[in-house]
């Protein structure tokens, strides 16, 4: 890998890995009604947020920019620690550029979950659920690690992304 990659790479992890230690104020607690926070299982909460990434960038691609906005609000519903979503901590612009980089990183045509539900993930409130992610020629292994937060509900805590050159 090279310099820039990596430092590409720990510019995202930096970005992402603060999500628990506050932000600038002011942050939205709810998207509405169509945007629930969090997912109700590990595996359902990797599936909303990688469907929503594959939804944002084919709708920046067509240049529906209201429709990747939407799907910026879903992936960031489902990110966030056990407090909740990271629309907690941080206010709108942040949260929409947080998960518009990492939409543009992760840069998924498809993926698939390789590993089977922990049975013991709701007594440990936490878990971690392991994704093939397909990108052109490429196939990625990514760890997501996963919190069970407010209402009973996952977050996806940390993406393990240091193989991803952005």
């Amino acid at each position: 890998m090279g310099t820039v990659e990596r430092t590409a790479v720990a510019a995202v992890a930096v970005l992402f890995g603060l999500v628990g230690c506050g932000g600038s104020g002011g942050g939205r607690t709810a998207a509405g009604p169509e945007v629930p926070e969090g997912g109700s299982s590990p595996e359902q909460t990797v599936e909303a947020f990688l469907d929503a990434v594959i939804a944002a960038q084919a709708s920046k691609a067509a240049g529906e920019l209201t429709d990747a906005d939407r799907a910026y609000e879903r992936m960031a519903a489902v990110f966030g620690t056990d407090e909740g979503s990271i629309r907690r901590s941080f206010d709108a612009d942040e949260v929409h550029n947080r998960m518009l980089v990492l939409a543009a990183c992760l840069r998924p045509a498809s993926y698939r979950i390789i590993t089977q539900p922990n049975p013991d993930a709701w007594r440990a409130k936490q878990t971690t659920v392991t994704v093939d992610l397909v990108r052109g020629a490429d196939t990625l292994t990514l760890p997501f690690r996963l919190v069970l937060g407010r209402g009973e509900r996952w977050f996806i805590e940390q993406i393990e992304i240091s193989q991803i050159s952005c």
